[in-house]
């Protein structure tokens, strides 16, 4: 590319920021968008050479859709603003428009000229986000879909700030526009909160009356408190001012990842919505906010240095064949350090929340698999269960790695048994259900865990093909007392029955409750009858297993009962 004379006098700030941007095309422009220079792969990126865009008004390439975001994002660039990473279309020469990443600024030694960098988006892909109202607000799962493109492309030292309104009841809206009033209101509402957004489009409709607004630093509460008393003026200019109830949340993502920042917001948001759901108004929900996001952050890291330094044990506990009194497998139940005698549940659930149960399922998984090959347990007749959270076999990153530990564990295949768990509805079964063959198809069995509780119900069972189904322990328990529960006990018993699929009955607690389940045909039990959750008694495998209630009989271990 060639330069001219003029193009050498410019301040190498400009090129230290092109740099910096890692962008594939620079322009320097006038506050309204004419391109005074360009420099970077402009022909490969938007099908002009650099020297065809100087001098030509930067909206000529851009999507008619996407003409009002690219004045917003100017305009904040000239009030001095960073704009971050924005999704914008372009349009190249053959007559198609793309996806490319928008960022930019007031050039930082002649404040009368701004600095656009367009990248290709690489881990940014275009938001297929859904739009809700007239004002085409973003709706809560896609407004937090944004907050994470956001925060990956965020600085500690200068945090974006999430802003949520609550609009109260009006009243005199109802009374005297009615439906279409108040949807004129949001409309105006939305439009004027967007251009106080990043980005220009940074803001969602979380619920009816709702709204999630995510800015700089620059933009104070007042300035939104004011957006929301316009919107209020311009369409109901007789009607009473509205006094919105506001709350600003620092986005600090200096202790973690810029993606698991993302994830801890989304979980507070979640957690903030169902607080909401419960009553409370938003000032008094927001006091809590802060510190949430705080505490989530803390809880994450601790996560991560639980599976970095590996200060977790497992636990054993076994699962017996009804009908021989064989010990089929043991589940591996995860317990952190100095909580041998405490549910992990609130934490597992968490990881799941935050989408760290893949890196806690491998770490797990791994500690299973040294263990099944150690001195203590290598023989054919001890057969484990690790857990696999549904949200992990639904993370293509952990399902890349899953294949990768399983190409390595050719001599375990027909003792290594993996249990789907899920404490939230997995939306992909299709997907999860090629994992899950893939798996089956490599020698190993997988059961569907919990079933009848939750989630996991029967539309689980038709999607997922498995070789075993746990029936969930709160309909084992009463099961002696319950005939709707041994109703329902049978009904599983003979859907499996008829799918070629066994069953395990959790929380078997007694002799009785045993001798029922055989009755109902119930293939597999496990509860405190057979065993507690435990660690092998010693290091020699003649003796770790044994329990007061197992025994070796001819290299198989039994239950004594």
């Amino acid at each position: 590319m060639g330069v001219d004379k003029d193009d050498l006098g410019r301040s190498s700030d400009v090129y230290v920021a092109f740099a910096f941007a890692a962008a594939d095309v620079l322009l320097e422009t006038d506050p309204e968008g004419t391109t005074l220079f360009a420099v970077g792969a402009a022909m490969a990126l938007v099908g002009r050479g650099a020297r065809a865009l100087t001098g030509q008004p930067l909206r000529k390439i851009i999507h008619p859709a996407d003409q009002p975001l690219l004045t917003r994002s100017l305009a904040q660039m000239a009030k001095g603003e960073r704009v971050r990473n924005i999704m914008i279309r372009v349009l190249i020469p053959e007559g198609r428009a793309i996806s490319l990443a928008m960022s930019g600024y007031r050039h930082p030694s002649t404040p009368e000229r701004l600095l656009v960098a367009l990248s290709h988006p690489g881990g940014l892909p275009p938001l297929e986000d859904k739009r809700v109202s007239g004002a085409g607000l973003l709706d809560k799962d896609s407004f937090q879909a944004m907050a994470a493109q956001l925060l990956d492309s965020a600085t500690p030292d200068e945090p974006y700030q999430l802003t949520l309104v609550e609009l109260p009841e009006i009243p005199a809206f109802h009374a005297e526009g009615g439906a279409e009033a108040q949807a004129a209101l949001t409309t105006e509402l939305g439009n004027r909160l967007k251009s106080l957004s990043v980005g220009g489009d940074a803001v969602g409709q979380l619920d009816s009356g709702k709204f999630g607004v995510l800015h700089s630093t620059a933009i104070s509460a007042d300035k939104i408190s004011q957006s929301v008393a316009q919107a209020s003026r311009t369409v109901m200019p007789d009607a009473p001012p509205i006094e919105a109830k506001l709350a600003t949340l620092v986005l600090d993502i200096a202790d973690i990842p810029p993606e698991e920042a993302a994830r801890a917001l989304t979980y507070t948001l979640n957690r903030f919505a169902r607080d909401s759901e419960n009553g409370g108004d938003l000032t008094s929900l927001m006091k809590d906010l802060q510190p949430r996001l705080s505490a989530t952050v803390k809880q994450m890291n601790d996560v991560r240095q639980t599976v970095a330094t590996g200060d977790f044990n497992l636990m054993y506990q076994p699962i017996v064949d009804l009908w021989t009194n064989v010990v089929h497998h043991f589940e591996c139940l995860v317990r952190f350090k100095g909580e041998d005698n405490k549910s992990p549940y609130e934490t597992v659930a968490f990881a799941e929340d935050v989408g760290m149960a893949g890196m806690l399922d491998m770490a797990l998984l791994e500690r299973a698999i040294g263990t099944m090959r150690s001195a203590v347990a290598n023989t054919e007749s001890l057969r484990f269960a690790v857990n696999l959270s549904g949200r992990s076999l639904s993370d293509p990153a952990v399902v890349a790695r899953l294949r990768g530990i399983l190409k390595t564990t050719g001599d375990l295949r027909k003792r290594l048994v993996f249990e789907m768990t899920e404490s939230a509805e997995v939306r992909d079964l299709a997907a999860v259900n090629d994992v899950i063959q893939s798996i089956r198809n490599q020698g190993h069995e997988v059961c569907l865990d919990d079933f009848g509780a939750g989630h996991a119900a029967f539309h689980y069972l038709r999607a997922l093909k498995v070789d075993n189904v746990k029936i969930d322990g709160s309909y084992i328990k009463d099961a002696m007392r319950s005939n709707e529960d041994v109703s329902f006990i049978k009904a599983i018993v003979q859907l499996c029955t008829e799918l070629g699929v066994t069953t395990t009955a959790e929380y078997v607690e007694d002799s009785e409750t045993a001798n029922l389940l055989k009755l109902l045909k119930v293939r597999f039990g496990q509860g405190w009858y057979f065993g507690k959750p435990a660690h092998p008694a010693s290091d020699d495998i003649r003796t770790a297993w044994k329990t007061p209630t197992l025994e070796w009989r001819k290299g198989l271990l039994y239950f004594k009962g």
